[in-house]
């Protein structure tokens, strides 16, 4: 099954979103290959610096968003405020259009994040009320996982430029593999440090990339592990809510894993504002209970 087929079976404008994100995906990954990947000398409203290819991607994405005519306002990672794009819209989208974009240039995998809501704004929504979520994944090969509220589905694009079902079932159970996000918190974050070393002396498998996408992307494939993120005092949790943690958390939990600040489901958490921020662990169930356990006072 076409990524086309699968979506008739839904909502005719949720269709279009999705559509728009997947051909936007198809020319980022294209243009990934060869774009510019030095730093712009510019910075989001977040501090962070921008590179070229990152608002590349940001501007292919909006581009194509406002074509749909159904999105409603639509905000970025790198545009952090709320872009009205259809005064008739239905939807409200959020996306990081290149998470990870700093490791371009090392050549490693990199990905595009994207949570859709049924609503004229994004501010008071919670990941639970995420009509679908998604990611794209640029590596070896270009995929698109979704979720529009049950198991999701894994797409790889082809050679000629369609979008093919590749696997239904993700299924996240348990398995001995970590991935560590903020190390440096360790420092003065003594719990997460205590808990490092049981993922290591416990003899846990180590896999970490430097980029959320890639790193719950292989969770999702290996049906194991956990990934997470921290924060201490000198090392704060930075991942921001509204467009990496609670698009992949609605993932994670369709597929069967869970999801955690350390106190609660990602899910349940209400945006209210775009730069709200949070620690986050994504994976194996027993293995958030096990982060909660060590991190959820910390």
């Amino acid at each position: 099954m076409i990524l086309s087929e699968y979506l008739s079976l839904t909502n005719t404008n949720l269709a279009k979103v999705i559509t728009s994100f997947a051909d936007a995906v198809t020319l980022i990954a294209d243009k990934i290959r060869t774009a510019n990947a030095d730093k712009s000398g510019d910075t989001n409203t977040f501090g962070d610096e921008q590179l070229k290819i990152d608002m590349l991607a940001d501007h292919v994405i909006f581009t194509d968003l406002k074509k749909t005519g159904v999105v409603a306002v639509a905000s970025s990672e790198e545009q952090p405020i709320e872009v009205a794009l259809a005064e008739e819209g239905e939807f409200s989208v959020a996306f990081d259009p290149l998470d990870g974009s700093s490791l371009v240039d090392s050549n490693l995998a990199v990905g595009t994040i994207f949570g859709i809501w049924k609503s004229k704004t994004l501010l008071g929504q919670t990941g639970n009320d995420l009509v679908a979520a998604g990611y794209a994944i640029y590596g070896p090969r270009t995929t698109l996982i979704l979720t529009l509220g049950a198991e999701p589905s894994k797409f790889t694009r082809q050679a000629d430029g369609t979008w093919l079902r590749t696997r239904t079932k993700l299924r996240i159970e348990e398995g001995k593999m970590f991935a560590p996000g903020n190390l440096r918190c360790c420092t003065d974050n003594p719990q997460y440090r205590k808990l490092v070393d049981f993922w290591i002396t416990e003899g846990y498998t180590l896999r970490y990339s430097g980029g959320m996408v890639p790193d719950v992307h292989q969770i999702l494939m290996k049906e194991k592990g956990v990934f997470c993120y921290p924060g201490s005092k000198s090392a704060p949790a930075k991942l921001r809510l509204l467009y990496e943690c609670a698009p992949l958390a609605k993932i994670v939990e369709s597929a069967g894993g869970t999801s955690s600040d350390g106190t609660q489901s990602i899910l349940t958490k209400k945006i209210s504002s775009m730069d709200e921020r949070t620690t986050i662990c994504l994976g194996s169930k027993e293995e958030v209970k096990l982060f909660e356990k060590f991190c959820g006072n910390s």
